[in-house]
This record gives structure tokens, C-alpha cells and sequence, in this order.
């Protein structure tokens, strides 16, 4: 219960080049270099050999099963604990791999993150909900604000709240449902969309999620975005930043 992490960072896209460039250029004289490519949801007892896995501390790797990415993260380990640290990538890794060298191997997450994914990203908040389109991961070739009037959260209690409540669950639905609109016209102009990332309000991640098509590949990203006060171009960055995890 006592164990955390040295540290937690958010790195936009531009800062994750130069991170991975520092990182390409650490060597080691004797292979000390672990590098583990992890899915969401596979822990390092899975993939590797029990010889390897007991050079990584216990602490470390308690650390790393306690991460719940939902796009797998990417284990950087230095035997002499010069490195010790995991990046969780803006999208998910497709297959677990791990190498021990005399450097780390960031080539597959460098391919990943300069692909051109064509990706579809929903900031869903009541009221007020932003959808995008970007054909290259770089910049929105379509962004949308749809607006609805829904009353704000009542406080007092008995018929009145009740009465209210159900008032402000109407508005979300009516909400949803403009969203959805938007939505559909967005998938009928783009059928190939490699992933859908959703954000915001609990409640109406789960709605959409409910209409989307199931062939599309979904991740949910907890952000505190607030689209009225946010840009298409900072959006698209913080949807597709990283997370460092300092062991």
C-alpha cells in the first residue's frame, strides 16, 4: 500500500519525440537494457521468462501491474536503475514483445505514434460536446460543437428535485441524440476510421459507446477537457498525449 510513483507526467506529442530521441540515446556495455511492449490488460509475468522477470524489482513490477491503461504501456528498465519508467502511448500497442539489449528499443512506438491513423475523437459533456475527425492524426479535417440546453444540477430534495431530475435527464437524451446526429453524417462521409477515442461525462460515454458500430475500435480517455474554452488544435493534443510513469 506504501509503494507510488516517483513521479506522473502528461508529454504532448512533440515532447514524447524528444523524450524517446533521449532515450535512443542511452547505451549499455552489457545487454541491462529491458524494453516490454505490454497490450492493455497483459502483465510481464505473462510474456517473459522467470530469470528475466526476477531482475526486475518486485516494487516495480507491483507498480506496472497497478497501471490500467487502456492502451497497454511501454516498460524503459535499466538493471542499474539509472531508467526506471513506463510510458503509456495515446493508442493501444497491438501485441506484446520485449527485448534486452545494450539500448532501448523505441523503434515500434516511434512507427506507432508518426502513423497517419485516421481517428475520430467525441469530448461528450451535457450540454456541450465536440466532434472531430482528423485523416492523419495531426489535424481536424472536420470539428463540430454541438450545443443543447440542459438545466444545471439541482441541490434541494423531495418532488421538486425529483421532478427537476427527470426534466435535466430529458435535456441530456435530447443531447445525445443531437450528437448522435452529428455523428452518424460524420461515419456516413468517413466508413474507415481506425479509432474512435471518447471523453468526458461518464453517462454519455456510455450512451454513445451503446451507438456506435461495433467493428470500430473504441478507447476511453479520462480528460478534463472543456470544449467551450478549448481549441481543435489543443484538443487533438491532449487526446493524443502520453503518460510517464516514473517506478
Amino acid at each position: 500500500g506504501k509503494l507510488k510513483f516517483r513521479g506522473i507526467e502528461t508529454l504532448s506529442p512533440q515532447a514524447v519525440q524528444a523524450y524517446l530521441s533521449r532515450l535512443k540515446s542511452f547505451h549499455a556495455p552489457a545487454d541491462d537494457l529491458l524494453t516490454v511492449y505490454l497490450p492493455s490488460g497483459t502483465r510481464l509475468s505473462e510474456i517473459m521468462s522467470e530469470k528475466i522477470l526476477e531482475r526486475v524489482e518486485e516494487g516495480n513490477r507491483t507498480l506496472l501491474d497497478r497501471l490500467e491503461s487502456e492502451t497497454g504501456v511501454v516498460l524503459f528498465y535499466d538493471f542499474h536503475r539509472m531508467i526506471c519508467e513506463a510510458i503509456a502511448p495515446p493508442l493501444p500497442i497491438a501485441s506484446p514483445t520485449w527485448q534486452l539489449g545494450d539500448n532501448f528499443e523505441v523503434a515500434l512506438l516511434e512507427e506507432s505514434l508518426s502513423k497517419d491513423y485516421r481517428i475520430l475523437i467525441l469530448i461528450l459533456h451535457a450540454g456541450e460536446s465536440f466532434i472531430g475527425f482528423t485523416p492523419d492524426a495531426r489535424v481536424f479535417d472536420i470539428r463540430e460543437l454541438i450545443r443543447s440546453s440542459v438545466k444545471e444540477k439541482h441541490s434541494k430534495g423531495g418532488f421538486s428535485q425529483r421532478r427537476f431530475e427527470r426534466l435535466r435527464e430529458e435535456d441530456i437524451a435530447h443531447h445525445v441524440d443531437k450528437v448522435v446526429e452529428a455523428l452518424d453524417r460524420v461515419l456516413e462521409e468517413n466508413r474507415s476510421i481506425d479509432f474512435v477515442i471518447l471523453s468526458g461525462d461518464f453517462q454519455l460515454i456510455g450512451e454513445i459507446r451503446k451507438r456506435l458500430p461495433l467493428n470500430l475500435e473504441v478507447i476511453e480517455k479520462p480528460s478534463d477537457i472543456r470544449v467551450e474554452k478549448t481549441g481543435g488544435e489543443e484538443i487533438l493534443r491532449t487526446v493524443l498525449s502520453s503518460r510517464r510513469y516514473l517506478l
